[in-house]
């Protein structure tokens, strides 16, 4: 039997760490808090959770803090995350970035916050080299802070296990690693390359002196732990450090949406950034290509001037009812007669997106996917951040068999919108697909949450039949399924 954590004791544990680390614990949060402790508990032979907040509080403790903290922040990261990401950093940003730094000695500056164990600033390091070959280069400074020191000098020592380095393209294994058994050790080329440093995000003062002037910073997965207010602090303080034009990576559950009204939302290619922008628009979309090697070209930028159209309030009312007659025709096998009845109001570009949402999912239940697609994309190139076109999208692709790109879909909605439960349930059922099994047993576990705790995640229009109960009883079948599987 689990020892159990009073409520008093949950306060005293959540008010020190919140007090050093920032990290804060929520109500909902007691039993996961008390999982961590009891695993630290064990390891240095404590039996209460009075002993062990009297060694944390101690001059003593603060290795163990440390050691604390790593339980945590679950610190699982490995080379090439979030894939998309990377790559529009290679294709479009560092293109664009090189082409500003038009006085000479002009450093190339990244600052990689939270860098847990260092995958994340040795993989900006490592494509960086593979593209300074011919030409002139600027400086390059890559910082990489974390406030937890296990985890800084795990990342000076850059020595990988095979999880670690599993999306690592082949060229880059055999180029910047030197394996010996299972373990992959870094060159002390790349390794020369960043800079760890400890740093706390929330509770350090920023030297701005000394941290302004980024070109890019990378925060992914991290601000995920604390609460709103330092969260908007911390988002502040990084718009403050980067220098006009510079980009802010975010994790993909990370949307600043309700935390931040400074930046630019900028879409480049599969992912969304955030630009520091002197004049801004509220969304932009940026493509760009370069050669591999060199950073020559810099990227075409395009922005878009969104249109908006007045629609009367006879003319909202009767969208409504043509919709609604065009769902009752859908569910009742007519998808035809359906499609046919929307074709005058897809006449206009601007279209409604219900209009065009609703055109998308009749020629998915017809069989015809790229129609659908079309569709889809018709919704996103007018917004950009629409949650159902993504959403649909994300469906489209997962019956089309498109696993990869379907995920992605289904990452960009909960970039938009983190509670969005169905969309975590698909990523749950496509991460189980492709043998993410730790990745697909988090998303079901996360509908379960969201559905007892956010009722209103639940949308019901793209539920394709599923009711809340059903759903929750869907992830927690599969994920006994997973766990019996192991």
């Amino acid at each position: 039997m689990k020892l159990e954590l009073e409520e008093k004791e949950f306060f005293h544990f959540r008010d020190l760490i919140a007090e050093r680390a920032g990290i804060y614990f929520g109500p909902g949060k007691h039993e996961i808090l008390r999982d961590n402790l009891l695993q630290r508990m064990e390891d240095c032979g404590l039996a209460t959770f009075s002993d062990y907040f009297q060694l944390l509080s101690s001059p003593a403790g603060t290795k163990e803090f440390d050691h604390l903290l790593n339980v945590i922040t679950i610190p699982e990261t490995y080379f090439f995350r979030d894939r998309a990401q990377f790559e529009a950093l290679e294709r479009v940003v560092i293109p664009e970035v090189l082409e500003e730094k038009s006085y000479p000695g002009a450093a190339l500056r990244i600052w990689s916050a939270g860098c847990s164990s260092g995958e994340e600033p040795y993989t900006i390091a490592m494509i960086l080299a593979a593209n300074m070959g011919g030409g002139e280069y600027p400086p390059i400074q890559i910082l990489a802070t974390d406030l937890s020191q296990v985890a800084l000098e795990s990342a000076r020592r850059g020595v990988y296990g095979a999880r670690s380095v599993r999306d690592v393209p082949k060229d880059y294994l055999n180029h910047f690693f030197n394996q010996s058994g299972d373990k992959y050790s870094l060159h002390e080329s790349i390794k020369r390359m960043v800079e760890f440093r400890y740093f706390n995000l929330v509770t350090e003062p920023y030297p701005f002196r000394e941290m302004s002037g980024w070109d890019i910073i990378f925060c992914r997965n991290v601000t995920i732990y604390f609460e709103a207010d330092s969260t908007k602090k911390v988002i502040h303080n990084f718009y403050q450090s980067l220098r006009l034009g510079g980009y802010l990576f975010a994790g993909f559950s990370e949307s600043l949406r309700y935390l931040s009204d400074e930046f630019t939302t900028v879409q480049v290619g599969g992912t969304f950034l955030y630009k520091k922008e002197a004049s801004k628009k509220k969304y932009r979309r940026k493509t760009g290509k370069t050669n591999r090697r060199r950073y020559r070209q810099r990227s075409a930028t395009s922005g878009r001037q969104r249109t908006h159209t007045v629609v009367t309030d006879r003319g909202t009312e009767e969208i409504q009812q043509v919709c609604a007659r065009a769902k009752e025709l859908l569910d009742g096998g007519q998808p035809q007669q359906a499609g046919d009845l929307l074709t005058p109001y897809l006449e206009e570009a601007t279209a409604p997106e219900i209009v065009v949402l609703l055109r998308a999912e009749i020629a998915l239940n017809q069989g015809d996917l790229e129609k659908a697609v079309q569709f889809c994309d018709r919704i996103i190139q007018n917004e950009p951040l629409s949650v159902a076109g993504h959403y649909l999208l994300g469906v489209i692709y997962r019956t089309w068999e498109e696993e990869g790109r379907a995920i992605e879909e289904f990452k960009k909605v909960l970039y938009l919108e983190p509670d969005h439960a169905l969309a975590r349930f698909n990523l749950g059922d496509l991460y189980s697909q492709v043998g993410q099994l730790e990745e697909a047993k988090l998303e079901y576990a996360n509908v379960v949450r969201l559905l007892k705790e956010v009722p209103e995640s639940f949308d019901e229009r793209l539920a394709g039949g599923f009711s809340p109960a059903l759903l929750v009883d869907t992830c927690l079948s599969r994920l006994g399924g997973l766990e019996e599987a192991e």
